[in-house]
């Protein structure tokens, strides 16, 4: 009777031992170089909280291959091109991630520092610069995805939504300011071309560098001006707060468009219904969300965070998903030329039912997953149109406060 009871514990023991085992072996790592600290360090935050909702879910769900998932942080402040480098040997060649999931990542820099490794990388660059860089050896670099488009499509497609806006413009004329940077300075061209073929003028460009707080020559070029809209492409909440109070001093009757920087986590909580009536637009699942899946994924980042999704928040979410969806159906996590091939050539269905993919040079195109248009109301964000179906659906615009 001792010994059945020994040989009983004995192979319950060894069962549990087993599965501690399965369990306990090497983690797959996620690496996610973000900007933690300095002027994009906000952005860093919406960012970081995407893919971290996306890795505990996959944990929660019994890990990937039966292995968990750890993340590797790394903060590439404000990506200069040695820390963009210093980052990819950090996380790949030292701490031996088997993905990569950045945000703004190095316009760039961040192909050819990542693509000397192979590991899956995944950016939220928007940037023209990088999709020259891949386009020099994409054999070399076809590691590289980034999640969104390029920011001259993205001036493109802001010129369209705010043409389309349901308001009575009363001229068409743009100011137009960005910062000093390829974001900056690409979106801003697309802004101009896109007024150009539907017959707006822009009739005040200026470039200014991050830190600008002081906007009263710029102020008096567009009070003189009196354009309809005017537009700052500023990844800044400090430098769009500052214009905005100052222009509030003397506003002129014209829209305010904060583009990409109007869903920054720290510009909403600090202006709040201060800013009601200020627009932009993002790549994000509009809120009310189009399905079930996706509203239920805005209510848990909700009560995850205490706050609405940034953007890129679910871009970045989801790259994780479409990363650990081709490692499951090529049934390995360290054959990266498999995992890479499988992105590059088939499609995945979004929270929001839709299809999105990557195009030849590795970027997901504007018009396969558009953009929300977004305006602040009532101290939120509140999704005002959606460049696909049925733009308006049930989403209001609100005419501006100081709009007289």
């Amino acid at each position: 009777m001792l010994k059945k009871v020994f040989s009983l514990v004995l192979v319950v023991s060894l069962l549990f031992a087993g599965a501690g085992l399965a369990w306990a072996a090497e983690p797959i790592k996620v690496g996610a170089p973000l900007c933690l600290t300095g002027p994009y360090a906000g952005d860093g935050l919406g960012y970081w909280r995407g893919i971290k909702m996306a890795v505990d879910e996959l944990n929660d769900a019994g890990g990937l291959l039966g292995r968990s998932l750890k993340i590797f942080k790394f903060d590439t402040q404000d990506f200069a091109p040695e820390r963009v480098m210093q980052a990819a040997d950090q996380l790949v060649g030292n701490d031996k991630v088997d993905t990569i999931h950045a945000a703004w990542a190095g316009w760039g820099q961040d192909v050819r520092a990542y693509g000397k490794y192979n590991v899956p990388t995944f950016v939220w660059d928007a940037s023209i610069n990088s999709v020259t860089v891949f386009r020099e050896d994409p054999k070399q670099y076809s590691n590289w995805f980034q999640l969104n488009g390029i920011e001259l499509d993205i001036g493109l497609d802001t010129v369209k939504l705010m043409a389309e806006l349901p308001y009575q413009y009363t001229n068409k004329k743009i100011a137009v300011v960005s910062t000093d940077d390829s974001w900056g300075l690409e979106v801003a061209a697309g802004i101009k071309k896109g007024a150009k073929d539907l017959g707006w003028k822009v009739v005040v460009e200026e470039v200014v560098p991050y830190g600008t707080r002081e906007w009263g020559p710029i102020l008096t070029k567009i009070r003189a001006a009196k354009p309809a809209w005017i537009h700052l492409e500023i990844v800044s909440s400090p430098d769009l707060i500052t214009f905005f109070r100052q222009f509030m001093k003397e506003p002129t009757n014209s829209l305010i468009n904060f583009g990409y920087g109007l869903t920054l986590p720290d510009f909403i909580s600090n202006l709040g219904a201060e800013g009601n009536g200020l627009i932009g637009e993002t790549i994000t699942i509009p809120d009310p969300a189009p399905t079930p899946q996706a509203a239920a994924w805005v209510k848990k980042f909700r009560e995850l965070y205490d706050a609405a999704p940034a953007a890129g928040s679910f871009a970045v979410y989801t790259g994780v998903k479409m990363w650990a969806a081709a490692v499951k159906a090529v049934g390995s996590v360290d054959d990266y030329d498999a995992v890479n091939q499988y992105l590059a050539s088939h499609k995945y269905k979004t929270l929001e039912d839709r299809e999105i993919y990557f195009n030849k040079d590795h970027y997901i195109p504007i018009s396969v997953w558009p953009t929300n248009h977004i305006q602040i109301q009532d101290g939120k964000l509140e999704t005002i149109y959606l460049n696909s179906g049925n733009p308006y659906m049930d989403h209001k615009f609100e005419t501006p406060p100081w709009i007289k």
